[in-house]
């Protein structure tokens, strides 16, 4: 993986120390740490940062309105930015979005979450790149062509269950919670519709077509997602 720098705007130590630690860790990130609005943006223009983490309740302010400054910077106003914050309404959701937030986790958090809408926003701006194609466990997916092969034999999928099957190849071994998979899948606003079963349907279907053997690897996660297992 190519490298890339985050910056984390968060104000209690132990949250920013456990983001760190995963981003560091687990996803081989560098990680610039800030505890107030005003720290973050002079930070921000010491370092080339690649994506933001940012807490909505800060010390000298809201994050939205770090959010806002970076938006208005055209050197920074593409830089993906995710809220991860305990406010957890839909309309403090709705109102991180239209301040310019790329997407909103809520605390507490799954950490293999929290790298999976990292990886989804840094592909989803350009910075990760796209392959031809993705491999787990005797699937292949040829991207360009929207094919997907099962120990060299072709599976005809829906639009949907391909995507599906893309995002849980590309994130494989992470849990993803169905909120995450009806907002990259479904474009689904942030906790918009809980009680929707679109993505256990699609799963069930999904792993009809993949076969007994390949069917297993995508596992459910019980109260939480799925995950698919390499």
């Amino acid at each position: 993986m190519a490298h890339f720098n985050i910056l984390v705007l968060e104000d209690d130590p132990n949250t920013r120390e456990l983001v760190a630690q995963v981003l560091e860790e687990e996803g081989g990130f560098t990680v610039h740490s800030a505890d107030t609005v005003a720290d973050a943006l002079k930070l921000i223009d010491k370092k080339e940062v690649d994506l933001c983490v940012v807490d909505r309740t800060l010390p000298d302010g809201d994050g939205l309105e770090f959010c806002a400054s970076i938006r208005a910077n055209t050197a920074y106003k593409s830089v993906p930015l995710l809220f991860v914050t305990a406010r957890d309404s839909i309309e403090e959701r709705v109102e991180g979005l239209r301040t310019g937030g790329d997407d909103y986790l809520t605390k507490p958090f799954n950490a293999a979450e929290l790298l999976a809408r990292v990886d989804a926003l840094l592909r989803r701006s350009g910075r990760l790149g796209q392959p031809d194609t993705l491999e787990a466990g005797g699937i292949k997916l040829d991207l360009e062509a929207r094919k997907v092969f099962v120990k060299g034999k072709g599976v005809k999928l829906w639009a949907k269950e391909f995507d599906l099957l893309a995002l849980l190849v590309t994130q494989q071994g992470r849990v993803l919670s169905r909120d995450f998979l009806l907002q990259q899948v479904w474009d689904y606003s942030p906790g918009s519709d809980p009680s929707t079963k679109v993505v256990d349907v699609t799963v069930s279907h999904l792993r009809e077509k993949l076969g007994a053997a390949a069917g297993k690897k995508v596992a459910t996660v019980r109260g939480f997602g799925y995950r698919l297992d390499p």
